[in-house]
């Protein structure tokens, strides 16, 4: 006799239509910026290289960001080109880590904006 849910056999809760109207709900809500100061975000282009980014400030369209190859190197990019890559992970950084990796690029400190 095969185990109770099983892979074989349909899970009993799944399909649930109350967690299906909950996260219906959840997607309905207002998203937040997509981008903000601190974020860490791995991208992925064709062929499967991944890289690194840090946004460092975000002022209107543009977006200041360091790449990492054991250096920080400040690059100048367009909200518009982030928000087009293929990202594979982003993680938060601390205001204090923010704010070393910007005095690092020569940026000033004060000025994070999100």
């Amino acid at each position: 006799m095969p185990k109770r849910n099983a892979v074989t056999s349909p899970l009993r809760n799944a399909n649930n239509p109350k967690s299906i109207a909950a996260f219906r709900r959840h997607l309905r809500c207002q998203n937040p910026p997509k981008f903000q100061a601190g974020d860490v975000v791995d991208f992925e282009k064709e062929g499967g290289r991944k890289w690194p980014l840090m946004i460092l400030g975000i002022r209107g369209d543009a977006a200041d960001v360091i790449c990492y190859d054991g250096n920080p190197h400040l690059v100048r990019l367009k909200v518009a080109t982030l928000e087009a890559l293929r990202i594979t992970k982003v993680e938060a950084s601390s205001e204090e880590t923010i704010a070393m990796y910007r005095a690092l690029v020569g940026l000033p400190v004060e000025e994070v904006a999100a």
